[in-house]
């Protein structure tokens, strides 16, 4: 049953038909005891709601069952005791390792919790002693963004961001920044904070439609945000691209069939999932070399709401017989 290639075919039949008779399920718990190893994964994730993460859990619960492991998974509603208490939850159930999926810079007291565990993370606001690090390249995929904006016509550009104090939001606000230097736009009064839900995509949306002059086109810092922000359009009177294009970020499952389909800048969640459980499963084998720092990137996905900016395609008064 261990897969044991030694055994006479006879005696292995018999035994496999025995198993089914009596329909025989092995105790992992017994089995733990005897090898010392469980074959668990802890997984924490911020939010269970937002879409992105089951996603994420998906991709990641497939690779580990590929190696033979079984996952625990925590929501830690992104507070500090929470995560901390899950994570000795996990320890307590003998998990070999953990994957922090909280995009975010832990409390110190967890890392001294898990020293002795053998950890990796997405993202972290300073880097925790070690190659545990899967970093995100957003600055590709929004610069897609803005670049594919811009060689619409679009210039009045804002950024629907995350909280103030939230560092995955404080990146990608980064990037966004950066991305309208490169096209020769400063950007000051463009940036509208709130936080990366569908509620915070409603209150940016609402703030942005308190401008005096509307801008012609906004990228939302998660899908979340943006699937807010194009309900408020919508009930506004606002189509959506015809009077303001809309960009979001993750691509989530759900973007393809919003109305419009959301243009999105997409995270290879798949991609993502794997190289964490990868680095993790590096890091059960000791006798593997290591990999260094991961980083896995994104790009633009264009569906239907993003087009030219208004007005852009109308006609200039003809000052002649125009030829065909």
């Amino acid at each position: 049953m261990n897969g044991v290639t030694n055994v006479d075919a006879k005696l292995a039949r018999k035994v496999w038909k025995a198993v089914s008779e009596t329909e025989y399920v092995p105790n992992r718990h017994a089995q733990a005891l005897i090898s010392g190893r469980t074959r668990l994964i802890g997984l924490l994730v911020p939010d269970i709601m937002n879409p992105f993460f089951p996603e994420l859990i998906h991709g990641f619960e497939q690779a580990a069952t590929a190696q033979g492991f079984g996952i625990l998974i925590g929501s830690t509603h992104d507070v500090a005791s929470e995560t901390e208490d899950w994570a000795r939850r996990m320890l307590e159930h003998g998990v070999e390792g953990l994957a922090l999926l909280t995009f975010k810079e832990e409390d110190p007291h967890l890392y001294d919790l898990l020293k002795k565990t053998p950890m990796v993370q997405i993202e972290a606001g300073k880097t925790p002693d070690g190659p545990e690090i899967i970093a995100v390249d957003y600055e590709t995929g929004i610069r897609q963004a803005v670049q594919h904006l811009a060689a619409l016509g679009h210039r009045d550009i804002v950024f629907a961001a995350g909280s103030p104090d939230n560092f995955t939001a404080e990146l990608r606000r980064t990037c966004f920044r950066k991305a309208m230097r490169e096209i020769g736009i400063v950007v000051t009064n463009a940036i509208f904070d709130e936080d990366h839900t569908l509620e915070g995509g409603i209150a940016a949306a609402n703030k942005i439609l308190g401008r005096k002059i509307l801008p012609t086109a906004m990228i939302c810092s998660n899908d979340l945000m943006a699937i807010g922000a194009l309900k408020i359009l919508h009930s506004r009177g606002l189509d959506v691209p015809k009077d303001m294009s809309l960009i979001g970020l993750d691509d989530i499952h759900l973007a393809e069939f919003t109305s419009p389909p959301l243009t999105t800048v997409r995270i290879p969640r798949t991609q993502l999932a794997e190289a964490c459980f990868d680095l993790l499963f590096r890091k059960l084998r000791p006798y593997e070399d290591a990999p260094t720092r991961q980083i896995v990137s994104t790009y633009l996905v264009i569906r239907e709401s993003t087009g030219f900016p208004p007005h852009a395609l109308q006609a200039a008064p003809a000052k002649g017989k125009a030829r065909l």
